[in-house]
């Protein structure tokens, strides 16, 4: 009885040990994700901060801004954080960088930011049309509960998902985004449209299923969000960890109020502009 009361004790002592490490465990995991977003704000904060002082003219073309020390002194922030700040403006090609030298103002004008006007359809095949697109995977897949919800559809259904790489123009090496591109209309030969789509990899998927598909789109919805940049896509979008990032989805929906097609964007931080334009009727 004596040994049965140890052996009980021991267990118990075990899964009460088991969930406090779990509980810290947890507690440190959050802590790190929190310290992670206030260092992203921060240095953001900073970076745009320091932007508005070059585009309004406090630090003149060809100038040099205060030492990462001032800096750091000015806005509160560790050396770390300044210095990625500054990287995030060298990247943007407000300024470039020499270790003698210091942080030296190149442009008032970011080199790397793409700015489009998307008010309809046609500014949609337009945008297109301007950009580079290089696919990079096409494959049918099923929807899980958690896709499913992010794109506001039922699980289960049969998609093809296609993955393409954005660039501003032909031969830029930095992209301006990543974008993942669902086909869910029913009754869609998915194989058939994959094998479309790898044949005419620059043309708007959107346009392929008007011209070939019989399909016609009469609106196109658009939800925006900020957040950060996925860990499997900062290589390959070229990003710092952690980076903010400009996400966009767009529903297109056909004359049958069905939704064909839907696409989620993310554009880095400091690599492109959307411009909406609202008129009042009258």
């Amino acid at each position: 009885m004596i040994i049965s009361n140890m052996y009980e004790h021991i267990i118990i002592v075990y899964y009460v040990r088991t969930y406090y490490e779990s509980v810290i465990t947890l507690v440190l995991r959050i802590t790190r994700i929190i310290s992670s977003m206030k260092k992203l704000t921060k240095y953001n904060e900073i970076a745009l901060s320091l932007k508005d002082d070059i585009v309004s003219g406090k630090y003149q073309m060809g100038g040099l801004l205060p030492t990462e020390f001032e800096l750091s002194a000015i806005y509160g922030a560790s050396r770390q954080t300044v210095r990625s700040a500054i990287a995030e403006l060298a990247r943007q090609g407000f300024v470039s960088r020499t270790k003698k030298l210091g942080t030296r103002v190149e442009s008032t004008v970011p080199q790397n930011m793409y700015l489009h006007r998307l008010n309809s359809i046609n500014d949609l095949v337009q945008f297109s049309n301007l950009n580079k697109k290089v696919v990079q995977a096409v494959e049918q897949i099923v929807l899980d509960k958690q896709l499913a919800a992010e794109l506001g559809l039922e699980p289960g259904l049969h998609a093809l998902k296609v993955s393409t790489m954005r660039y501003g123009k032909a031969g830029d090496k930095l992209p301006i985004g990543w974008t993942d591109i669902y086909i869910v209309l029913t009754g869609m030969d998915l194989a058939l449209l994959a094998d479309r789509i790898k044949a005419k990899p620059d043309v708007l998927i959107s346009s392929i299923l008007e011209d070939e598909f019989n399909v016609t789109l009469k609106a196109v919805s658009q939800e925006i969000d900020s957040i950060l940049v996925p860990t499997n896509l900062e290589a390959v979008l070229q990003t710092p960890s952690p980076a903010s990032a400009l996400k966009v989805i767009r529903r297109y929906i056909d004359i049958h109020d069905e939704v064909v097609e839907i696409s989620v964007t993310l554009h880095p931080s400091g690599r492109f502009s959307l411009l909406l334009d609202a008129k009042r009727e009258i």
